[in-house]
């Protein structure tokens, strides 16, 4: 475990929000993400993290209260009330035995992924599970829930979003590069999509942007 580093298994891009989302539109966002926590980001640097248990924790003592007007009560706070300050973080060439011996000694359940104070990732304990199982068996958790993405720019390994989930805002977390292919114009500068630019290239057929992402077949991820 130790010649792994945690960019190679953890989940990116992140999924982060702002300190003035709401409690229950965070909880909306884990359980249509299917995750555990969230980072929370404040003009691009990381301010805390909110995670399911936070958000367990701030229902009310009441048990009279239904189910929607707990929900009702979520609307009205602000997850920078409830969240963690102090947030554990790794970078992501660090070893991902690094990465299990922070969780372990901090009784957490995952880091936010740090580079330059850009949140670019995730790393979470079932990660490290898959990595185990992955030296174990001497390949990877074929999970079709959690593709493996490359970034055709500069070839980083991307788990944890499918292409659909991909945004236009979203980026490489190593070469920054935005992962969103372009439908019409397909090219890209280093910065941002040329649509609408009025000197963006012409397509050219038969050529690809080079600045998007493509899906890792199971047989090709057995082979990195």
């Amino acid at each position: 475990m130790n010649e792994q580093r945690v960019a190679d298994w953890m989940s990116t891009p992140a999924i982060v929000i702002a300190p003035t989302v709401t409690l229950a539109d965070a909880q909306r966002l884990m359980e249509q993400r299917h995750i555990r926590r969230l980072p929370i980001v404040d003009n691009g640097r990381l301010v805390g993290i909110i995670t399911r248990g936070d958000l367990r924790t701030a229902q009310p003592a009441d048990t009279t209260l239904s189910y929607y007007e707990w929900r009702a009560l979520l609307d009205q706070v602000t997850v920078s009330e409830c969240m963690t300050r102090n947030v554990k973080t790794i970078s992501p060439d660090a070893p991902a035995l690094e990465a299990a011996r922070l969780m372990l000694a901090h009784k957490i359940g995952g880091l936010p992924v740090v580079d330059a104070d850009r949140v670019v990732g995730v790393i979470t304990e079932s990660d490290l599970f898959r990595l185990q199982i992955a030296l174990a068996s001497g390949g990877a958790v074929h999970d079709t829930a959690r593709p493996t993405l490359v970034c055709h720019h500069c070839g980083a390994i991307l788990r944890g979003r499918s292409l659909e989930l991909i945004g236009r805002d979203d980026q490489c977390w190593r070469c920054h590069y935005h992962l969103h292919r372009c439908d019409n114009c397909r090219y890209f500068d280093s910065i941002t999509c040329m649509l609408n630019r009025p000197e963006r290239h012409a397509p050219i057929p038969g050529r690809d942007c080079s600045s998007f992402i493509y899906l890792v077949s199971h047989e090709q991820e057995a082979e990195r």
